[in-house]
């Protein structure tokens, strides 16, 4: 800072105020490079030529290493500025300038994009992707083998805490640098998260039913682990690529995979079965109660009328007993009779009583069904 302040000093040339031009240049030259001798040593030493050129060369190479500090924030970074190697500030997007190297450092990233992490596998372009089997076999909630490969989605959250706050080997198949929590340290929190969803559920909720749970539990884990160590990262989403049983009982869990889609198929043939006879059964078991409904309502009051009937015909026969009695006589006689064949009896002649009524309805009908 001296040096500095030193050579801005001896820029402020004094100029006489009356001569020429050409004498007016010559001396504020001169004087320049005297002030330049006096405040640094080194240079009055050597012979007076030299000493100019280098007073000359400094002051350019001054220059240009201020020059060095000006920089450019892009929409999607922001630079993260240190003096000494100490942190000092955040900048964003936009034209900046900050002291140079040595002196200060900035570190220019990009924090919006959207990265992503690869557990269990890598993926090469079209080279297509290698299985990483150490990372992805998980041990269930009931004790079976299962293969998880999941993708992390992230992004840079605070840059401070990123750049500074947590130590990483990295990792070159991921081209993650020396230093960046999203190398070793995001995989190594990632794999613990889904070890812990995966080993408290069945292998039927990893594999099949319950994905969604399993996808949400991690990512929870992830984020309450990434604030405590203050990584400066954020979890923006846990995607379960491929979920299968170990290769060599893959077959087994085949076999049961496909014996569970049978039963289920034959589970929903019997349900629509159900949904399609109980409305039947219902109707049916309706129309029968509305039935049994009516014929008690109809003895009910068949009962009712008949038991009032029997009130009436009591209340008549205390009144006349010898009339009622007649009454009930020949009303019995006139309902037998119709149903008997009857005969007149003359002395010795037994005749039959015709039924004129049945004989009248008989020719009747003949008469109408004839030609």
């Amino acid at each position: 800072m001296n040096f500095i302040k030193r050579t801005l000093e001896i820029s402020k040339v004094y100029r006489p105020p009356s001569g020429s031009r050409k004498d007016e240049y010559d001396i504020s030259f001169q004087e320049f490079f005297e002030n330049i001798k006096k405040n640094i040593p080194f240079i009055s030493k050597l012979p007076a030529g030299n000493s100019s050129i280098i007073a000359l060369i400094i002051i350019v190479i001054a220059v240009i290493w201020l020059g060095t500090g000006v920089y450019t924030v892009g929409p999607d970074q922001q630079a993260a500025l240190r003096m000494f190697g100490k942190f000092q500030s955040i900048q964003t997007s936009g034209l900046h300038w900050w002291w140079p190297s040595p002196i200060g450092q900035r570190d220019v990233v990009v924090t919006t994009a959207t990265r992503q992490l690869e557990l269990g596998f890598r993926s090469f372009g079209n080279e297509g992707t290698k299985d990483v089997p150490d990372e992805s076999l998980m041990i269930t909630g009931d004790e079976n083998i299962v293969d998880v490969q999941a993708v992390i989605q992230y992004r840079i959250s605070n840059l401070k805490n990123y750049l500074f706050l947590v130590d990483d080997p990295g990792e070159p198949d991921r081209q993650i640098p020396n230093g960046a929590p999203d190398g070793v340290t995001l995989r190594d929190i990632t794999e613990t998260a889904l070890r812990q969803v995966v080993g408290r559920r069945n292998i039927d909720d990893v594999l099949t039913t319950q994905k969604g749970e399993v996808q949400d539990n991690v990512l929870i884990i992830m984020r309450d682990i990434n604030e405590y160590y203050k990584t400066g990262i954020e979890i923006i989403a846990v995607r379960l690529q491929n979920v299968n049983p170990p290769l060599a009982v893959q077959d087994a869990f085949d076999d049961v995979t496909r014996a569970r889609e049978e039963r289920d198929r034959i589970i929903n043939l019997a349900d629509a079965y159900k949904e399609a006879e109980i409305p039947k059964a219902l109707g049916e078991a309706a129309k029968i109660t509305e039935a049994a409904q009516a014929f008690k309502q109809g003895r009910i009051a068949k009962a009712t009328g008949e038991a009032e009937g029997f009130k009436k015909l009591l209340e008549g026969y205390n009144n006349s007993p010898e009339v009622t009695r007649q009454r009930l006589y020949l009303e019995m006689i006139e309902r037998v009779f119709p149903s008997l064949n009857k005969y007149i009896i003359n002395d010795s002649k037994i005749l039959p009583l015709l039924d004129i009524d049945a004989n009248t309805t008989q020719i009747q009908t003949s008469s109408t069904s004839g030609p």
